[in-house]
């Protein structure tokens, strides 16, 4: 088949609509302390469709807030290797299926001039919408530096969503 015909079925296929806020549901799983080690702490987010097919970003924008629901000085630190950024698929997310990654950061104050930031909520912005979760966290980074956390991208799991 010529590459012509096979990039004209690609880019006819229909792809399912964007994600609504209102048909996910959000979870945190520390998953027992994997994450942990080496004066880090993280968690798996877990996002589960309980609508009709839809794609979701790969690597969604995760906010990080406090106790009284403002934004967290807190920023995704940029994925190793991939200047300006990565280019990733959008993940297709089917009724009743859910999609994982994990969030990782510095949970002690490991610099000599450290600076702690609370967390007690996750936020996930999708398209024009949000979802949450609490969080109960404490982020540490260098005095005069930004406090950072590492996000992998989404990925399919096995197994249907929680209702």
């Amino acid at each position: 088949m010529p590459i012509i015909a096979i990039l004209l079925l690609t880019v006819s296929s229909p792809l399912s609509p964007p994600c609504q806020a209102g048909q996910l549901r959000l979870s945190l799983d520390a998953r027992d302390g994997d994450l942990n080690g080496t004066s880090h702490s993280g968690t798996e987010i877990s996002v589960g469709n309980m609508g009709p097919d839809c794609t979701l970003a790969a690597l969604p924008q995760v906010q990080l807030r406090d106790a009284q629901n403002r934004i967290a000085p807190a920023v995704r630190q940029a994925p190793r290797g991939m200047h300006p950024g990565p280019v990733m698929v959008p993940l297709r997310l089917a009724t009743g299926h859910r999609a994982a990654a994990e969030i990782r950061w510095i949970a002690s104050p490991v610099f000599p001039r450290s600076r702690g930031v609370l967390i007690a909520r996750l936020t996930l912005n999708i398209g024009i919408g949000t979802i949450s979760a609490p969080l109960t966290a404490q982020l540490f980074g260098a005095v005069g530096q930004p406090v950072t956390f590492e996000q992998t991208p989404l990925r399919a799991v096995e197994g249907m969503a929680a209702g």
